[in-house]
């Protein structure tokens, strides 16, 4: 049995999978979308101990009944996902626009409004800047447990995305020792769009399905 495992960004819940999800439905036993810790209607602590913990406890009760669990990570979620990879076997991993190491900020401020992207404090939770001092602590966390992708593994990275910099790709590619593994760039996308994309869904169903 095959079951797949997707983990949204900072800004949203697992809402961020609802085309995805549904593109995919015949091609797995078992979708598993959650709320991560901090978001949506779950109420656990954001921090880096319960966001392990709460992967693991994800995995662990998929692999009780299915022997193939692949995953997708979506800017945050792509760092959550190189991490899981790291100490449980995934078979296939796709990551759109992943959010390690190489943060934009300053760029995204000026860029925002000319390319009509939202502005991200305005999307935070109360808690704004208190959740981003979280948010780069925990991402710096999990990037410190993993030096190598071991799945067969498709980055995805919109052209348009001035968040999160493609350097962030290029660096996580490098680390991927399976010869199975792709880096696209496509125009006309951004940090938001891109998980909502009919092509991005096509080629992750393409991918998924080879």
């Amino acid at each position: 049995m095959k079951a797949l495992i997707c983990l949204h960004g900072l800004l949203s819940t697992k809402a961020d999978y609802n085309q995805i999800s549904y593109a995919l439905k015949e091609d797995y036993d078992t979708i598993a979308c959650y709320d991560l810790p901090g978001h949506g209607y779950n109420t656990l602590k954001y921090n880096t101990p319960t966001i392990k913990r709460f992967l693991l406890d994800i995995y662990d009760s998929l692999a009780v009944k299915h022997n193939r669990i692949d995953v997708i990570g979506y800017s945050m979620g792509g760092v959550m996902a190189c991490y899981l990879q790291s100490v449980r076997k995934i078979d296939k991993m796709v990551l759109l626009a992943p959010s390690y190491r190489y943060l934009n900020l300053k760029n995204y401020h000026i860029k925002k409004k000319e390319r009509k992207q939202p502005n991200i404090t305005s999307l935070l939770p109360k808690k704004n800047y208190l959740h981003v001092f979280r948010f780069a602590k925990i991402m710096s966390d999990l990037s410190d447990e993993f030096h190598v992708i071991y799945p067969e593994t498709l980055i995805l990275w919109g052209k348009d995305d001035y968040l999160v910099k493609e350097e962030s790709g290029i660096l996580l590619y490098q680390m991927i020792k399976n010869r199975n593994k792709r880096l696209i760039q496509l125009n006309n996308h951004n940090h938001f769009n891109i998980v909502r994309s009919p092509i991005v869904i096509n080629y992750i169903s393409n991918f998924l399905n080879e």
